[in-house]
């Protein structure tokens, strides 16, 4: 299809284009655009890359509307007909006053169902009107070809053209979509409309992907993209603007995670402020502030920005508070929450420990260490015990922490009781990502615990956990299994890791002589180099020393 090419080059930015003259920006649209992410990534992008930028984005979407002015019968089981653009258009011109107006519409207005000439005139229609009411206040306009409408992720409860009702759409509704879109592109030729084409892209793009998976989608509802989708959405007016973003959405520069995470909270507030102060019919939406309150606080978000874009220091978004005296941060990365505790000023190389379990236990290391300008990060995905999957989950934190972020491409790894298993499985399988290992009373076989096979007490519930987590048919199947640490040590060694292990010798509950000793013992053979601290007498607890310093010095020493 014609838009489809298009929609290749505009996603290649081989011509970076330039932004805009206009200052104030609309965007309009349904449910897609109300959630707003899209636009979030293009806001953001600007303010990294031109925080002298005085543009300011209006965020106006509205769920559940159309451009048609349509409904179908039993909308939202009845409770209320969809909204119409033009019933606030006036209204929302007036208010926002902007010079230049972008319309993702679409989704809405076939109603979902096929394809039809007084559904498609009335789309065409408001498309007119909307284009006349821009052209009459002397504002641009330009128009985003609609989402994908995706049935996969939802065959269950798509239906034939028959069948449609207000629960069941119409399972080849992207056909109306390829329709509406095409027609944008036409008028874009023929009269000259200013016509982004968003719909093309996400086709592309969802063409690709299902070459070697067939399920994927970009919308689980078949409608609402998530943000992978939402940045395909926001490509072409990134490449029409010259904006550089990464693989994620967020901007491409040092502290682009900590501005996109800014501007999200701009959109937050000016979202409900804006439908609030231009008003409309459609139920269920939250007031937002006063609009000169959100406002203000959108400006102070805007210098925060403006900060972090020309900050030569690499910041971490979303400060909840501190620990001992540091910053701490509370990210989601791969869908799981991470801790980061940042420094009053990092160190050359931006150096960090990575803490398989239990953060926060015995933390004297770690004060000592965010004093010498190391980042402390941690992981929440307890009771996974460095399975596969859970190594999987620190590949992406991994991916983030050292592009986004610009951490060191080497961690030093803390591994404490079980958080052995998290910190030696990932070092195993990424060698060359490894300063050096801290085991603190590690686990190094899960044959010993939590399986308890040897002298150790055992813990029948995370023995139960490893059999699942590994996907073992039987306990035979563990116990044959080849893949602990204890068995996986040579990629360690002859990438030269350094290891260190804090243990007690009466330990009843992850046996030493099970665990250390034998990754003492097996590591020495490689050819690798470990540091042993004994403590006589000592059991599973307490952990550490009285005096860290030994195991400051072990990881300052090795960091990299």
């Amino acid at each position: 299809m014609r838009h489809l090419l298009l929609s290749l080059l505009a996603v290649t930015g081989l011509v970076a284009g330039e932004l805009p003259k206009e200052k104030r920006i609309l965007f309009l649209g349904d449910s897609i655009t109300q959630g707003g992410a899209y636009v979030e990534f293009i806001d953001a992008a600007l303010r990294a890359q031109h925080p002298e930028s005085d543009i300011e984005i209006i965020p106006c979407g509205l769920s559940s509307e159309t451009v048609s002015g349509l409904s179908e019968e039993g909308h939202a089981g009845g409770k209320f007909p969809r909204p119409d653009l033009h019933e606030r258009l006036d209204r929302a011109l007036e208010k926002t006053k902007p010079q230049l107006v972008f319309a993702c519409y679409g989704m809405n207005d076939g109603i979902y169902l096929p394809l039809g000439a007084e559904r498609t005139k009335a789309y065409q229609d408001g498309m007119r009107k909307l284009r006349a009411k821009v052209a009459a206040i002397g504002a641009r306009m330009i128009h985003l070809t609609p989402p994908v409408f995706d049935p996969v992720p939802i065959a269950h409860k798509v239906v034939e053209a028959d069948k449609v009702d207000g629960a069941h759409p119409f399972k080849g509704y992207n056909e109306v979509l390829d329709f509406y879109a095409n027609w944008l592109l036409d008028m874009r030729d023929k009269e000259k409309w200013e016509v982004l084409d968003v719909h093309g892209v996400m086709m592309s793009a969802l063409a690709e992907k299902r070459k070697t998976d067939p399920q994927f989608t970009f919308s689980k509802d078949g409608v609402h993209p998530g943000a992978e989708g939402h940045l395909l959405m926001a490509r072409p007016v990134l490449a029409a603007w010259g904006l550089k973003v990464r693989e994620d959405g967020t901007p491409d520069h040092p502290n682009g995670a900590a501005i996109l995470a800014v501007i999200k909270k701009k959109h937050a507030i000016l979202r409900p402020a804006w439908l609030s102060h231009v008003g409309h019919k459609r139920p269920g939406n939250a007031p937002g502030l006063p609009i000169e309150e959100a406002l203000k606080k959108s400006a102070e978000l805007d210098v925060e920005a403006k900060k972090l874009a020309s900050s030569k220091e690499v910041v971490f978004p979303n400060q909840t508070g501190e620990w001992n005296g540091y910053a701490k941060h509370e990210l989601t990365i791969a869908g799981k929450p991470v801790t980061v505790v940042a420094p009053k000023t990092a160190a050359a190389g931006r150096p960090w420990v990575w803490h398989g379990e239990f953060f926060g236990h015995k933390p004297a290391p770690d004060i000592a260490l965010l004093g010498k300008g190391f980042h402390i990060v941690y992981m929440k995905i307890n009771d996974m015990l460095g399975c596969p999957d859970a190594v999987k989950l620190w590949n992406q934190c991994y991916a983030e922490l050292t592009s986004s972020y610009a951490l060191s491409k080497k961690p030093s790894l803390v591994g404490l009781s079980r958080g052995g298993l998290y910190c030696y499985n990932w070092a195993t399988s990424n060698p060359d990502k490894v300063s050096c290992i801290y085991g603190d009373a590690p686990v190094c076989d899960f044959k010993s615990w939590p399986g308890g096979k040897g002298k150790g007490k055992g813990d029948p519930r995370n023995w139960g956990f490893v059999l699942k987590l590994w996907g073992f048919k039987d306990e035979a199947e563990a116990l044959a299994y080849k893949g602990n640490p204890v068995d996986s040590l040579a990629p360690l060694a002859k990438a030269g890791v350094p290891l260190l292990h804090v243990f007690g010798d009466a330990d009843d509950v992850v046996p030493w002589d099970e665990n250390t000793g034998l990754i003492e013992s097996r590591y020495k053979a490689l050819g690798g180099s470990i540091t042993m601290i004994r403590k006589p007498g000592v059991g599973h607890h307490p952990h550490g020393l009285d005096d860290s310093t030994p195991i400051v010095e072990f990881i300052a020493k090795n960091a990299k």
